[in-house]
């Protein structure tokens, strides 16, 4: 290394540093350099390649992404026709209400006696 127009400890300094460097390797592993087998004048061309690929990928993706129409009626999203504040309340409701009436219906229910006498029953 010449050291022409630095001064001693510069040099020093530099060669320090340098002596230290991390290799290409560690810089890779760290995400600092891109690990590629391309030569560096095609690099940027793969990044491009790479970054046109993903773009495409992502738009078929959201091409058949289903409508909020289907999500609603698989019960993935709820009903958009309340407010977003609402819906969690408006589902709790509907769960209640339902139990209330399953537990008025078994309270309803005739016993087993009941359905011997009427020979419903064995």
């Amino acid at each position: 290394m010449s050291t022409e127009g630095y001064s001693q400890a510069t040099a020093d300094q530099l060669a320090r540093k340098l002596e230290h460097r991390p290799t290409r390797e560690e810089l890779e592993a760290a995400n600092v350099l891109k690990k590629s087998t391309v030569a560096p004048a095609l690099q940027a061309k793969q990044v491009e390649l790479d970054r046109n690929r993903l773009e495409d990928k992502l738009a078929r993706k959201l091409e058949n992404r289903p409508t909020r129409e289907d999500l609603e009626n698989k019960h993935v999203l709820l009903d958009h026709k309340v407010a977003p504040g609402l819906q969690v309340k408006q589902e709790e409701l509907k769960r209640a209400r339902i139990a209330d009436d399953l537990s008025k219906k078994i309270q309803a229910r005739q016993s087993p006696e009941q359905l011997r006498e009427q020979h419903i029953l064995e």
